[in-house]
């Protein structure tokens, strides 16, 4: 039993040691940014605690330091001040509300429920970021993304990686941009979304099909679809890849196996009206 606690505790200390790294490193692109990136405050254990699913320690340890990150696309025409585009861990869109007021629930069931995921962007192209989130343990897996229609993306395989990688992207535009921030967030979103185009499609596997795999982990997954549903297999996935389900109408989506299994499910966006 001892021993067991012992490998608990090194184990959360290297993520610990992990974290930290990445955290110094937004940190430094921050301050020397002018303004063009800014962190938002660190998240209270206590704001977290009130989440659907338990947050881990190791993504505790990261959120407590960093709860977002603003990223300047422009400037107001009347003050001239920054706009931004914001990665927010704390998303009022994980409580079914739009930033800006309106339901958002559906999107919400769209990426599998609440506690199943965590949206941590909304982009302008109205593509929706979250990371997969096992409701039973709290462990944070891969980061998606979808878009209003039925294909979708794995971005990395965590948070820390698709943060790591963001903020290489940061650190590069804004040393190409020399201040400017129309440059900036130019050579940023450019480098940022060409990581998840023009990447290896996925295919993906009728919910019938899949019962009948000799994989036992496809076969467990497709158990639980219906029909009419469908899966996509990551789990030899090296980075970020596409997916596409071919249904008439959209889909929700939901993860098995630490999210290395990606599963959908035909649904009518007006069916509740």
């Amino acid at each position: 039993m001892g021993g067991s606690k012992t490998a608990t505790a090194v184990a959360a200390a290297d993520v610990t040691l992990a974290t930290e790294p990445l955290v110094a490193l937004l940190r430094e692109i921050a301050e020397d940014s002018d303004g063009l990136v800014q962190l938002r405050p660190g998240l209270s254990d206590a704001r977290m605690d009130a989440w659907a699913a338990p947050v881990p320690e190791e993504i505790r340890v990261l959120l407590r330091a960093v709860g977002g990150i603003r990223i300047a696309f422009g400037r107001r025409k009347d003050d001239g001040t920054y706009l931004f585009s914001e990665i927010d861990f704390d998303e009022s869109l994980n409580d079914g509300t739009f930033p800006l007021g309106g339901d958002g629930s559906w999107y919400v069931e769209q990426a599998g429920g609440p506690g199943t995921h965590r949206f941590v962007h909304l982009d302008s192209g109205d593509g929706f970021v979250y990371v997969d989130v096992d409701r039973e343990t709290g462990a944070w897996g891969p980061v998606f993304i979808f878009w209003d229609a039925n294909d979708t993306a794995r971005l990395d395989s965590s948070l820390h990686a698709w943060l790591h990688r963001t903020a290489v992207c940061l650190r590069d535009a804004l040393r190409d941009a020399d201040g400017n921030p129309h440059a900036f967030s130019s050579a940023f979103s450019g480098s940022w979304t060409d990581h998840h185009t023009n990447v290896p499609q996925v295919p993906t596997i009728p919910a019938a099909e899949a019962r009948t795999s000799p994989d036992p982990v496809i076969r467990s997954v497709a158990t639980a679809l219906p029909d009419d549903g469908a899966l996509a297999d990551l789990r030899e996935v090296d980075g970020a890849a596409l997916v596409i389900f071919d249904f008439p109408e959209l889909c929700h989506f939901g993860r098995a196996h630490g999210g290395a299994v990606l599963t959908a499910v035909p649904t009518n966006p007006y069916e509740d009206d």
